[in-house]
């Protein structure tokens, strides 16, 4: 007995001897799976990551082309053209301009590269907006697998998940991750991802590729009330800042009163200061942002909103390139009559005016009795002073210097409401426009040296106009009422000054002064 019983203890802890190992062993290889997943995990995610920045790389790169091709008044095509940008085939119909593949970040034999598209997609007030298509890649490191639910590329499927032979792209997780383990999976189904030209194309390495689109639309130069970027000081007691709608007719004070039915259009009056300097008089009727002050309601009279961090900039502004034709006047006394009609902010009479401008009118192109809209654009490389505008025009004008008149001397002889009597280009239909403020249109030029303008509105009167001077210092002396819109730098409104902002500058002061991204989305497929 005593025999059998060391036998049997041998086999016992030769048992728990093989037990363990096996147990070492299954654990052993979990743990290298485990180690081996998640070093592919990792890198694939580092991979996912680092795409987007490329992506992302791409999209500012195009964004900053768009806004050069503006500030240096130059055309689309040129401009690209001009910084190495080549013709792109797709998106159609074009013209779309492509950039790339260009590396911005290799290292550790790990490469993030972008290739961008640029093309003009639609317009908005005759003024072009832009669809960018931006495409980050980063290789990827580690072995050539991903998650559980994916299949090696050149497994035929006969489910066709995918809209092109799925036998070359692989399936599963590799595609949700944008993995492209042999072959680009995003053009062998969506081509240009318009599902144009779809074609097969094998990648160097192994590398993870997301797609972002943005939309670049313009920025207008009225866009508000009244901007002032450096200080404000609003109205005396008895002034007062609104808004109305011209589409309605005349302005009508209604801010007090909810019975009317123009209630609803009277307290935009918004003011933005891009300082802590604010000063308020009478009552605004809207919204007020500053940066930095400390404007608070208690002790003022603002209808709306107040919100004291709202930094802003306003670009300066640049003289307009003259087109081809453009006739030259002199200085001084000047009448303009415009010899086309129609016209637009793209395409008006052009006229420069080298010196002093003391009195400007300008007349609308008349032919058979009728009086057309008439878009003009005039160039003052001086100061200007009095100014008439006559029924049925619409003027835009540039100075290099100053500004400087009584408000009965700034004459807009338009109305409020529809234009009637003042037809189109093609004689039959009546003009759709209905801000008088907006047919007058000033445009301060900023100086190169970094100086400022001033703009000096003094009484009587009152005058129908917008004002865009990013380098401009405006001071309404007196009891003037301004109707329209104003950004400046300093705006002082002492006395009885009244500002009333109509809502349709907007619409027709459309002078794009910079681009801003409207929309943002990646491409998920």
């Amino acid at each position: 007995m005593k025999n059998t019983q060391q036998a049997n203890g041998g086999s016992a802890i030769m048992l728990a001897v093989l037990t363990l190992v096996i147990v070492s062993l299954i654990g052993a290889t979990v743990l290298f799976n485990c180690t081996t997943r998640y070093n592919a995990s990792s890198k694939q995610i580092k991979g996912w990551n680092e795409a987007l920045y490329a992506a992302e790389a791409g999209s500012d790169a195009a964004f900053a082309e768009i806004r050069h091709a503006l500030s240096s008044s130059t055309n689309f095509s040129t401009a690209f053209a001009a910084d190495g940008w080549t013709v792109a085939s797709a998106p159609t119909p074009g013209p779309a301009y492509v950039k790339g593949p260009i590396t911005v970040h290799s290292a550790d034999n790990r490469v993030q590269q972008f290739t961008v598209t640029v093309d003009r997609f639609t317009t908005a007030n005759t003024f072009d907006c832009y669809r960018i298509r931006s495409v980050g890649t980063a290789t990827m490191q580690g072995l050539h697998r991903t998650g559980m639910d994916d299949r090696l590329v050149g497994q035929s499927d006969s489910s066709s998940h995918f809209a092109n032979s799925s036998n070359l792209r692989g399936v599963g997780d590799s595609l949700v991750r944008k993995i492209d383990f042999n072959y680009d999976h995003f053009l062998a189904t969506y081509g240009d991802g318009d599902g144009n030209a779809p074609s097969l194309q094998t990648v160097l390495t192994p590398q993870v590729s997301r797609r972002i689109e943005t939309i670049a639309v313009p920025q207008w130069a009225i866009i508000g009330a009244l901007k002032a970027t450096g200080s404000f000081n609003g109205p005396g007691s008895s002034g007062v800042v609104d808004s109305y709608d011209s589409k309605n007719g005349a302005y009508t004070f209604v801010a007090n009163n909810p019975a009317s039915p123009l209630y609803q259009y009277s307290r935009n009056g918004d003011v933005s200061v891009g300082t802590s300097s604010f000063g308020e008089g009478g009552p605004v009727y809207g919204n007020v942002s500053t940066n930095g002050g400390n404007v608070t309601h208690s002790g003022t009279s603002i209808s709306g909103t107040i919100d004291n961090n709202v930094p802003f900039t306003i670009p300066p502004l640049l003289q307009p390139v003259y087109p081809f034709g453009y006739t030259s006047s002199g200085s001084g006394n000047t009448t303009i009559t415009a010899t086309q009609a129609w016209g637009n902010a793209v395409n008006p009479n052009f006229y420069v005016i080298n010196g002093n401008s003391s009195n400007l009118t300008i007349n609308p192109y008349t032919a058979g009795g009728k009086t057309y809209e008439t878009h003009v654009t005039v160039v003052v490389n001086g100061n200007v002073g009095n100014v008439t505008i006559a029924k049925g025009v619409v003027a835009q004008i540039y100075f290099t210097g100053n500004l400087s008149a009584k408000a009965n001397n700034i004459v807009n002889n338009n109305v409020d409401g529809t234009w009637s009597g003042v037809y189109q280009s093609d004689g039959a239909t009546t003009s759709s426009l209905v801000s008088r403020a907006g047919a007058l249109q000033f445009y301060g030029v900023s100086p190169t040296d970094g100086s400022y303008q001033t703009i000096n509105i003094d009484p009587p009167g009152n005058v129908w106009a917008t004002i865009y001077a990013p380098s401009g210092n405006v001071t309404i002396g007196g009891n003037p009422d301004w109707y329209g819109a104003i950004v400046c730098h300093d705006f002082s409104g002492n006395g009885n000054t009244g500002f009333h902002y109509d809502m349709e500058t907007n619409a027709i002061t459309t002078i794009p002064i910079d681009y801003q991204l409207a929309s943002y989305i990646e491409d998920i497929r």
